[in-house]
């Protein structure tokens, strides 16, 4: 066999399938012309291109110092170029070169020379370019770029780890090349909020709290990415940044990263406390801070209950990433908001529970659904707007409002059979057919997909309650989203429903002071509240309220709309609006 050392550059594109399911033929249009000014570069600095494979492309360069100066020029022409894009993003590349020897088998090359370039190519961040460590030592003091060490990786399939650096191109001679680094051109914010969890820092010297703090920052990352409101940047690839001075404005520039989660973890005998810091990636400031104080008595239990928090308060619906995202989209034109920025508002509206508010959820969600048919999310927000809508007595037809909720929701589900919110709504759809134990199916496979979701567990107790199931479990679920989540209005609302119907009026009044107070059911729920305890004249100032801000609102009006069909939460609502001297319509 002939063999020769080579220095060898091999590229892929980030997020390929993706954007191949979005857009088939832009992607191979852009990534066409990608291919051809890379060819024109690498034949420019000596190189040949000798693969091509899908979006992949291996190169080879009689020096290490002609493919690192190519690699650079491939990464800084593409962040240029503004044409090459799939979904108002450009294709970015992720890049690997390795020097070593290689068989040359006529136009190709293989062997381990060429597998060392392709793995690291495969732990490469979006337009890095990581090289080995026989790639540095051949370009010591040859080239201005700076080199960041990233310690030793065993590769896939290699039987030894290998130094690996990354190439710092967008850090050094930019001003010369008259080319823009890439933290100066402006990000799209329509899509989710993107965020990087940093490995949290142990500040103590045994191990063993080593790896609690690994522990805890994997499970954030995994944990945060089940939200698909949410674009979570990998373990694989935040592992690389353990243990370095970390910069937010490089972390944002490297990974697009909107914001960057940073922890650390100090132990003192068995007592151990875990700081948690959101960070704004373009402007450094701290926007949430948290701090546990623990016994160090069961460290799974622990590392649990921190990683639940910190998930359910930034991620959900209401959670601080999304709330982040909507000030933004708040302050752009109208005439520029996309689908994914109407779905932000449309939901934030849906959750104040007004009249006004309702209808400009629905406005914004409807304008969602027709900029994108396919946001499934949208959909299911959309039918829930309509159902609160009826239960809230803000429709003005009652039926074909409910036949729009159930329209909507059949949508989501067909679009993403998986969105917990929509299958919850088609449980209660199977009891209003009679088909309880169906419902009772449908929240089992629910709580075991999603036990520490709190957005989940609120929606589940509502329907445990009123739909079919257990008022007791549904008031345990109400509790525990609120022990996750304690900041959520809509959650208080919850709690306060399930213990009406559990019978616990005193636990009822008192979550439903901390529910969306002008809702008409909030008002309803504590009239009946007030009722059950024998305290009239709180329960007449609650309907004078409801009668105020909702007139012809009744209870049956409520059952209708959410809907109400579990038998023991029927007979509570209607002996409570009897109690309250509230019409049965």
């Amino acid at each position: 066999m002939d063999r020769k050392l080579a220095a060898i550059l091999s590229a892929d594109v980030v997020g390929f399938s993706r954007m191949m399911a979005f857009d088939e033929e832009g992607t191979i249009r852009a990534l066409d012309k990608c291919r051809e000014k890379i060819d024109s570069l690498v034949k420019e600095h000596g190189g040949r291109i000798f693969g091509l494979a899908g979006d992949g492309i291996m190169a080879e360069f009689p020096s290490a110092v002609q493919a690192v100066r190519c690699s650079v020029e491939i990464q800084r022409n593409l962040a240029d170029r503004t044409n090459d894009v799939v979904d108002d993003r450009p294709l970015e590349f992720r890049i690997g070169i390795n020097l070593g020897d290689v068989v040359v088998a006529g136009d190709d090359l293989l062997g381990d020379g060429v597998n060392v370039a392709a793995r690291l190519q495969g732990i490469a961040v979006a337009s890095g370019i990581y090289i080995s460590g026989s790639v540095r030592e051949h370009i010591d003091g040859k080239v201005p770029f700076r080199l960041t060490s990233l310690g030793k990786y065993a590769l896939k399939n290699l039987p030894k780890a290998i130094p690996v650096f990354q190439v710092n191109w967008d850090t050094a001679g930019l001003a010369r090349s008259g080319i823009p680094s890439r933290s100066s051109v402006a990000k799209d914010i329509s899509g989710p909020p993107i965020i990087a969890v940093l490995p949290f820092d142990n500040l103590s010297a045994d191990d063993r709290w080593e790896r609690l703090a690994a522990g805890i920052s994997a499970d954030i990352i995994a944990d945060l990415a089940r939200y698909p409101d949410l674009a979570v940047i990998s373990r694989q690839t935040m592992a690389l940044y353990k243990g370095g001075q970390n910069d937010f404005r490089s972390i944002r520039c490297d990974l697009k990263a909107d914001y960057v989660l940073e922890g650390n973890l100090q132990a003192a005998g068995q007592h151990v406390r875990i700081s948690v810091q959101l960070v704004d990636a373009c402007s450094g400031a701290s926007l949430w801070t948290a701090r546990y104080d623990q016994s160090a008595d069961d460290l799974f239990t622990m590392q649990d209950m921190v990683t639940e928090n910190v998930v359910n308060v930034l991620g959900t619906c209401c959670g601080k990433l999304l709330g982040f995202r909507r000030d933004v989209v708040r302050r752009k034109k109208p005439a520029s908001l996309q689908a994914y920025d109407c779905y932000l508002l449309g939901h934030e509206q849906h959750d104040l529970f007004t009249r006004a508010s309702n209808a400009e959820a629905i406005r914004f969600l409807s304008r969602a659904v027709e900029l994108d048919p396919t946001l499934a999310r949208a959909w299911t927000i959309l039918g829930l707007a309509y159902s609160s809508g009826v239960y809230n007595g803000f429709a003005r037809d009652n039926s074909a409002w409910i036949q729009r909720f159930e329209s909507c929701i059949e949508q989501a589900l067909a679009l993403d059979p998986d969105d917990t919110a929509a299958r919850l709504c088609r449980a209660s759809f199977r009891a209003l057919q009679g088909n309880f134990e169906a419902a009772l199916d449908e929240h089992s496979l629910v709580l075991q997909a999603y036990p520490n979701d709190a957005d989940t567990l609120a929606l589940l107790a509502g329907n445990l309650a009123l739909v079919a199931g257990s008022p007791e479990q549904a008031c345990e679920l109400s509790r525990r989203a609120i022990r996750l989540n304690p900041h959520i209005p809509w959650y208080y609302g919850m709690l306060g429903r399930c213990c009406f119907i559990a019978g616990f009026y005193r636990e009822s009044v008192a979550a439903l002071h901390h529910a969306p107070p002008q809702a008409p059911a909030t008002l309803l729920f504590l009239s009946m509240a007030f009722a059950m305890l024998e305290q009239k004249s709180e329960s007449a100032r609650f309907s004078a309220c409801l009668h105020d801000s909702a007139p012809g609102f009744s209870a049956e009006i409520f059952i209708e709309g959410y809907p109400v069909t579990n038998p023991p939460a029927l007979a509570a609502i209607r002996n409570g609006a009897f109690r309250a001297g509230l019409a049965i319509q």
